[in-house]
């Protein structure tokens, strides 16, 4: 309301001012507006009380201490300057369970987005849709720990190297190789067909007694093939009993009898 002025008179006791009753009603109406401005009706808003202030607007605040409570309906809509920070300068929030919730609506679902250091690139953290995600509460996603290694997510577009992973039932696909040592055992069946080039020796210059396949008499098969011995001990430093090659210098096969490689010829 307009403030209500008490009518005076034009002259010292002529009569023509408010009367005690008016004028005190006056003075009420305007102490009423003040204090349900600045107070809650009863008591005027003070720095040093708690207080409860609704609807208010606050320009360019400066907000220090404590931020608590349950927020219910409210929006920010800018956060200006240093925004709210803490003694080192980050943004710093404490929710009583932990969980700071960014919440969806129309057709987005809740996202935070990470400036680089310039603010004109941004990559956005954002959660999957209504249609793929399961009922009965938020799933969770782990972030990868420190090491002494940094640490970064899988992609599925970027090429990356995976270390001490560990593939159960994995489909792989495409062209690749595998390379590296491997120190371990190579245990299963497998159950599908291998085709293409298969090159190289089994079992490497140390190959390992193997329990073969009985193989028909429609089924075909080639040595491994070397120039000469000099060619087949380079290859194969630790042979196993048993192992079949053949040499081109001589146009013979061999068997390596467990102590010495001996030539297969006609009698």
């Amino acid at each position: 309301m307009a403030k209500s002025a008490i009518g005076v008179g034009t002259n010292a006791n002529d009569g023509t001012g408010d009367d005690l009753r008016s004028g005190a009603i006056k003075i009420n109406a305007n102490f009423d507006e003040i204090y349900n401005e600045l107070g809650n009706g009863t008591n005027l808003a003070s720095a040093s009380s708690t207080q409860t202030l609704t609807n208010k607007t606050l320009t360019a605040p400066s907000i220090n201490g404590v931020v608590g409570g349950t927020q219910t309906s409210a929006t920010i809509t800018t956060l200006t300057t240093e925004g709210i920070t803490n003694a080192t300068g980050e943004l710093e929030i404490t929710a009583a369970n932990q969980v700071v919730e960014i919440q969806g609506g129309g057709s987005n679902s809740g996202a935070i987005t990470l400036n680089c250091e310039q603010n004109t690139h941004g990559q956005k953290i954002i959660a999957a849709s209504h249609s793929v995600l399961q009922s009965g509460g938020p799933s969770t996603l782990t972030l990868p720990g420190t090491g002494a290694a940094s640490q970064e997510l899988v992609s599925t577009a970027a090429t990356q190297t995976l270390t001490n992973k560990t593939l159960t039932a994995p489909t792989i696909t495409g062209a690749g190789a595998i390379a590296g040592v491997f120190t371990g055992n190579i245990t299963g069946n497998v159950t599908g067909n291998v085709t293409g080039t298969v090159d190289g020796v089994v079992g490497g210059t140390t190959p390992a007694a193997v329990t073969g396949t009985t193989i028909t008499s429609t089924t075909t098969f080639q040595l491994k093939t070397y120039a000469d011995t000099t060619a087949r001990d380079a290859a194969i430093s630790s042979p196993a009993a048993g192992m079949l090659v053949y040499l081109t210098a001589t146009n013979k096969a061999q068997v390596y009898t467990g102590s010495a490689w001996e030539t297969i010829t006609s009698s």
